[in-house]
């Protein structure tokens, strides 16, 4: 009786040694899984993306209107309709096809301004190490995609940087939002403003879609600013010369809230 109980006693001894090592693995393993991902990847997998999408881009004209509203007021002040046309790698202009004029259209006018001086160097404005310092936030979905959230601060004193935050799809590594503050201001009309910016896919290439803004401006009283892309004109191939094909998305409205303090 006696052998058989120290036999017991090893198989219990043994048991128990199997299972502490199976929990210490298990607890490796989740330990592992949990952690966060390395940060230097994915940056470079960010910058590999951008690239990647420069090079799908073809030229194309975006139908853009947009509504200034002033204070509470349902009527606009200000109606624009605008064309913005693209030719890669970094050539964009504009024409006003409709307005009604007004103050409301200087500030249309600023912004376009800023978005044609923008495209003419992508890399000045690309999230990457040459332009930014990355900090790790975790993972947040946007909408359906599992997403990174990451924080970036720019290593350069340019109004076209942004002290913000980004959500990076985690399959794709397309950043798909950005909010922030520019690290100066747009202009001397402008005090201070938040941007909220949405990217997504329009035939084939990664491109801002949505745009929403707060901002005080130094004079000028309140004013917000509703912006919808009504349509875009895509050149599937210029060297066949192959007509435009024209992509009717639904209107995503874009707005900037704009008050003097």
């Amino acid at each position: 009786m006696m052998g058989f109980g120290r036999r017991s006693t090893y198989v219990s001894i043994s048991a128990a040694l199997v299972a502490a090592f199976l929990c210490a693995h298990c607890a490796a393993a989740q330990s592992l899984t949990s952690a966060p991902p390395d940060l230097p990847t994915i940056i470079r997998h960010i910058s590999e993306a951008q690239a990647q999408n420069h090079s799908r881009n073809v030229p194309y004209t975006v139908t853009r209107e947009y509504k200034v509203f002033g204070g509470n007021t349902e009527r606009p002040r200000t109606e624009v309709v605008a064309k913005i046309n693209f030719l890669p790698p970094n050539v964009k202009t504009y024409d006003i096809d409709q307005s009604t004029g007004g103050m409301g259209e200087k500030v249309i006018r600023h912004i376009l301004d800023h978005e044609v001086d923008a495209a003419r160097d992508p890399r000045m404005m690309s999230v990457n190490e040459q332009n930014y310092r990355f900090d790790y936030d975790g993972e947040e979905p946007v909408g359906a995609l599992g997403c990174y959230r990451l924080t970036i601060a720019p290593k350069h004193d340019r109004k076209d940087l942004l002290n913000a935050t980004i959500w990076v799809d985690k399959n794709s590594y397309r950043i798909v939002r950005m909010e922030g503050e520019p690290v100066k201001s747009p202009s001397f009309w402008v005090k201070d403003v938040h941007l909220i910016l949405d990217f997504g896919e329009v035939a084939g290439m990664w491109m801002q879609t949505e745009v929403h803004a707060l901002a005080h401006l130094r004079f000028g009283g309140e004013y917000k600013i509703v912006s919808q892309d009504l349509d875009y004109d895509v050149a599937r191939s210029v060297a066949a010369n192959t007509r435009p094909v024209t992509l009717r998305r639904r209107h995503s409205s874009a707005m900037m809230a704009a008050s003097v303090r």
